[in-house]
């Protein structure tokens, strides 16, 4: 009997024990940094170039006009050091899985660069999947302004 007056005592010791503070949001990563290398925004080279591609719900796939803007930055790209790529989704989906189509959009940008002749070591890319929206609503309208990949180069 005194066992069982014990054992609540016990269970919500183990409990608060065992519990971690887990968060779910990449905002605590730095904006600026990706793979270790700190990025400086005065140091950012500016261009006329729209410095966003967009894409389709759910996919990652390159359109006839996204394809225009990147191969602007081909020539641009000799100027950088660095080409910073960030994957971006709208709202929807999980978690994880807006955090891989963030990286695939970018990947695709990246590998775009790449076969029309920019370095590989310059390109560097994240995916905040839905982590930081332009645009805070939920329509199509705002969704389709986060489904993006922003350029920056350094």
């Amino acid at each position: 009997m005194k066992f069982l007056k014990v054992l609540p005592l016990f269970l919500l010791f183990f409990l608060v024990s065992c519990s971690t503070q887990v968060s779910d949001s990449v905002s605590q990563t730095s904006y600026k940094e990706v793979e270790g290398i700190n990025f400086d925004e005065k140091n950012k080279i500016d261009t006329s170039i729209e410095d966003k591609v967009y894409f389709d719900f759910d996919k990652s796939t390159l359109n006839d006009d996204t394809k225009k803007i990147l191969a602007q930055y081909v020539s641009e790209s000799e100027k950088a050091n660095i080409i910073r790529l960030e994957g971006h989704c709208d709202e929807r989906g999980t978690r994880e899985y807006n955090l891989a189509l963030g990286e695939k959009r970018a990947i695709e940008v990246k590998n775009y660069l790449i076969i029309q002749g920019v370095s590989s070591s310059k390109i560097k890319i994240i995916s905040y999947g839905e982590e930081k929206p332009i645009s805070f609503g939920s329509t199509e309208s705002d969704w389709k302004q986060n489904r993006r990949v922003e350029i920056a180069l350094f």
